[in-house]
């Protein structure tokens, strides 16, 4: 199998990463990182004065709320950095001038959007395991991880926030905009995908939008995975529920982007 698109996608971007932004972007990330924990471990020290309300654990089935916050934030942020690079990546070719060779070039689509998301993935892994250790004196707690369904229940969120990634490209590619959709979908997200609380808290009707967006139940595995120690045959049903709902995605996002990009090309030469 011819992987040419997905790797040169990859290095392309890995050079730009470590040149253009060889530190201060690192550093950013982490410190947005601490900031989130901090802000968590003095709300629940200093606001609630370390209480829980007892319907937090029934719906979570843990009471350690650090390490809740913790896991939720370290996954939004693999989320919001697939959205900005993968879904960022052909409005980026727009503003440089270079769609119009793209779509002239031999590529597959499917490469040039993994090779971004393989990308940004290993940078945000990095920034990651970095924070993680930085968060162990806040309370950081994963003394009951299962290894190998942690391991599963990242491979398939990956596959999820890609396909939110194909949809919102979609979307930026069709209005040639970036700042507003990508921080109106990271608002929405960050609300509705139980980031900081869980979606229990949320009305019911709007519990039935955030369980239409993969990060939902992508947060829960993990959480499930890291937190609680459940295997994967204890969630494979969820395991499922998150593949299946992240190929729909992907599909309809790949459908709608040969539309979208006949119109962007049309807008380019008026």
């Amino acid at each position: 199998m011819q992987l040419n698109t997905l790797t040169a996608t990859f290095k392309r971007n890995l050079i730009i990463k470590t040149r253009a932004y060889p530190k201060d972007f690192f550093i950013s990330s982490i410190l947005e990182a601490i900031h989130i924990s901090l802000f968590a471990y003095f709300m629940y020290h200093l606001l609630f004065s370390g209480n829980l309300n007892s319907n937090f654990a029934d719906y979570t089935g843990t009471s350690d709320y650090m390490t809740y916050i913790i896991v939720g934030s370290t996954m939004y942020r693999f989320v919001v950095r697939s959205c900005l690079n993968v879904s960022r990546s052909l409005i980026t070719e727009v503003r440089e001038g270079t769609l119009d060779s793209l779509m002239l070039a031999p590529f597959k689509r499917i490469q040039y959007f993994l090779g971004n998301m393989l990308e940004q993935t290993l940078t945000t892994s990095g920034e990651t395991l970095i924070t993680i250790l930085i968060c162990v004196p806040f309370g950081v707690n994963f003394s009951n991880l299962n290894p190998w369904s942690t391991l599963l229940a990242f491979l398939i969120s990956m596959v999820a926030y890609f396909s939110v990634s194909i949809l919102l490209a979609c979307v930026m590619l069709y209005f040639r905009d970036t700042y507003i959709s990508q921080n109106t979908l990271f608002a929405l997200m960050f609300l509705l995908c139980g980031v900081t609380f869980p979606i229990q808290y949320l009305p019911g009707w709007v519990q039935v939008f955030s369980k239409l967006i993969p990060v939902t139940a992508s947060l829960e595995i993990i959480r499930n995975s890291t937190i609680s120690g459940m295997g994967i045959s204890a969630q494979i049903n969820n395991f499922a529920q998150l593949f299946g709902l992240s190929i729909i995605y992907c599909i309809i996002g790949f459908k709608l982007l040969k539309h979208v990009e006949i119109v962007a090309l049309e807008k380019i030469k008026i």
